[in-house]
């Protein structure tokens, strides 16, 4: 009961750090493409994470683990920043929030397809519970708004969902014999390296001899806690509490996020956001009941 409590405290942190680096993110991006900002992140980020397991854990990994760690890179790294990044760029800020958190309801029921956990009547009506509160808290009681938008910016939005949820559940057995220090450092650093075939292309150095201090302090937060603290955290949930408590907290994230915004950035709070918020944290509560 009390790794489960450290858990759920931990998933919490998660989502206050990724709802902090949406509005860290956001301001990165008012100086920085939104490609270099992937490829500086993820492969600092993988770095560090291996410089970590270099001194705390054995690196050895079996050869034949070694492809399906670099499958989960592929797919939750490399695949789902892409699609995500390019989902904004065609469609609404607000249909990505709600279509990238529909992954809960793919973890949900591949996991239970799959074999992994079974099909429990409680968190399954948390998970539709936790996304009516993101539909509420995103479209901020507008429903028209999610008819707007380009076709192919919610497609890819929708597919970089179901990518995260993928690479959630593919994590599982990886994490069955592996550390989740060990499964984070190896598939972000495959996730990286097929980032930086990337690197000809779209990097540009310019941009960051041009950053602010600020903008530096930024990145450094986002590496550091949305990347590194955050991942481990997010696996060591899963092989602890499983894959769908887990993914449920993704909901939180939207919530922290409009929070963030409010403190950091003077964005106004609607009552929509307000019953929103409520909404997910109940769903959470239901969750881990």
């Amino acid at each position: 009961m009390e790794r489960d409590r450290l858990s759920d405290v931990s998933l919490l942190c998660v989502s206050l750090i990724w709802g902090i680096n949406i509005v860290a993110v956001k301001y990165l991006l008012t100086s920085l493409s939104p490609v270099n900002v992937i490829l500086v992140r993820f492969i600092t980020g993988s770095v560090l994470l291996f410089l970590l397991l270099l001194f705390l854990e054995d690196v050895k990994v079996p050869l034949r683990d070694i492809w399906r760690l670099t499958v989960l890179g592929a797919m939750g790294i490399t695949l789902y920043q892409f699609l995500f990044t390019y989902a904004l760029k065609y469609t609404s800020a607000v249909n990505v929030g709600i279509l990238i958190n529909m992954s809960p309801i793919y973890g949900g029921f591949l996991s239970a397809l799959l074999g992994y956990e079974r099909f429990a009547r409680k968190r399954i009506v948390a998970i539709i519970v936790g996304f009516l509160g993101v539909f509420i808290l995103m479209t901020r009681g507008d429903w028209r708004i999610v008819l707007t938008g380009d076709i192919l910016g919610n497609s890819l939005a929708l597919l970089a969902s179901l990518a995260w949820g993928l690479y959630t559940i593919l994590s599982k057995p990886l994490l069955d014999k592996h550390s989740p220090l060990k499964v984070t450092a190896y598939s972000m650093l495959a996730g990286s390296i097929l980032l930086g075939a990337f690197v000809p292309w779209f990097f540009d150095p310019a941009e960051l001899a041009r950053l602010s201090g600020t903008g530096w302090l930024v990145i450094v937060f986002s590496i550091i806690f949305s990347i590194v603290v955050a991942f481990f955290l997010w696996y060591r949930a899963v092989a602890r509490i499983g894959l769908t408590r887990t993914m449920i907290y993704q909901y939180c994230v939207p919530a922290t996020a409009a929070a963030a915004s409010y403190f950091v950035s003077g964005e106004r709070l609607d009552i929509y956001q307000l019953i929103g918020g409520i909404i997910i944290f109940v769903s959470v509560y239901l969750a881990r009941r």
